[in-house]
């Protein structure tokens, strides 16, 4: 009997001073915020509502416009055919797509075909290379999508002499613009390599 007793009273001591111990260890941190493991949802592309009613203002513009969208990530961006619908209204119109890795252009005057884009993409840099892989798209966007590569790792002598491949097969070459941002053009789905 007595040895169950100070069996019981050994495991209510150890749990008081657990308790105090868990207490006083939350009392002293009172002025720290909780530390959790919840990493914050951020949006990774802007809703199809928002693109159309920027592509909408761009086109409504007395001489078309450029309808411009930022990005976080490149791993989800779907055009629907509503929008390139609405950006084909006026050829002057302009829709163009930031992420922090690359920008995509679709000019209105090289829309062919209005149906769904997806410029879903992953989208990496080296020295040697740089690839953007449209890897959701199927077959032929109906547009041209200018690629920037505002990223990129490669050498502006190595870019000079670069060459575009998708799936392997060359497509062009290495373009720049005004401020000296590389790009090429992309008319369909596909792993796009850019290197010399």
């Amino acid at each position: 009997m007595r040895s169950g007793m100070k069996k019981a009273l050994c495991v209510a001591l150890t749990l008081m001073t657990t308790a105090t111990v868990a207490a006083t260890a939350y009392a002293t941190d009172y002025n720290r915020a909780p530390s959790t493991n919840v990493v914050p949802s951020t949006s990774v592309s802007a809703s199809n509502d928002e693109v159309k009613e920027a592509v909408s203002e761009a086109v409504a513009a007395e001489a078309g416009g450029t309808a411009t969208v930022e990005v976080k990530s490149t791993t989800s961006i779907p055009v629907s055919s509503s929008v390139i619908k609405e950006l084909a209204k006026s050829e002057d119109s302009v829709l163009e797509i930031v992420s922090p890795k690359a920008t995509f252009k679709i000019e209105a005057a090289t829309v062919k075909k209005v149906k769904r884009v997806d410029l879903s993409a992953k989208v990496y840099s080296s020295t040697k290379r740089a690839v953007v892989d449209f890897y959701r798209a199927k077959g032929d966007f109906g547009c041209e999508v200018k690629v920037y590569l505002t990223n990129c790792k490669m050498s502006a002598k190595a870019l000079a002499n670069a060459k575009v491949y998708c799936d392997d097969e060359e497509v062009g070459s290495v373009q720049f613009d005004d401020n000296n941002v590389p790009y090429f053009i992309a008319t369909k789905g596909g792993k796009y390599e850019v290197k010399a």
